[in-house]
């Protein structure tokens, strides 16, 4: 009978070590502190346990730990969408109805740089920081009723980052006058700015 001993508690360490894997490996233990556990066995089936990597059996064993802090989750999704920003300043309304001859223009103007339209005999000259207007007797005006200063070419200045919309006329001796509507988009005083400008004779 003495010799199935060593058998039976090899089968006894055997099934502890297993119940110590199986719980590593997918057991609950209700919250504790320290989150990781450690526990030493050998092979007559004795264990202890502790908060720290030693084996504390006298005759030494075998070293296992297990932790109760989780796996991160996958990443949530994605937050809903910002605010849409403001609009746009907008642009000028082209000509309408029979009798209207006219021309748009657009096109962009680099920092520093300049445009100039001809058109009919009226010129236009425009860059980032003002638009002039040559013709007889000239003169623009804004929405919120800003005047040109009286002379050839009639001036309006562009405030920096701001956008200019305009409308105004200008004659050829006594020919009927010229139309004027556009729109100076800028963005800073050193970047390119943007503009789109029709120019109107009626018949």
């Amino acid at each position: 009978m003495p010799a199935f001993r060593p058998r039976i508690r090899a089968l006894a360490v055997g099934v502890s070590a297993f119940a110590l894997v199986a719980v590593a490996a997918g057991g609950t233990f209700a919250a504790s502190n320290p989150s990781t556990l450690y526990a030493c066995y050998d092979v007559y089936g004795n264990v202890k346990m502790g908060d720290t990597a030693q084996c504390k059996l006298a005759g030494g064993g075998r070293l296992v730990s297990w932790s109760t802090v989780g796996v991160a989750g996958p990443t949530g999704p994605m937050g809903a969408t910002g605010a849409t920003g403001p609009t746009g300043p907008t642009g000028p309304t082209g000509p309408t109805g029979p009798g209207v001859t006219a021309s748009r223009f657009n096109d962009t103007i680099p920092a520093g740089g300049a445009y100039g339209i001809s058109y009919g005999g009226i010129n236009l000259e425009l860059n980032c920081s003002q638009v002039r207007l040559y013709g007889t007797n000239p003169h623009m005006w804004t929405p919120d009723g800003t005047q040109s200063a009286p002379g050839n070419p009639a001036t309006l200045a562009i405030a920096p980052g701001a956008d200019l919309v305009l409308t105004g006329v200008a004659g050829l001796g006594l020919l009927t006058p010229f139309n004027v509507q556009g729109i100076v988009t800028t963005v800073a005083p050193d970047q390119p700015c943007a503009f789109d400008f029709y120019l109107q004779l009626s018949d």
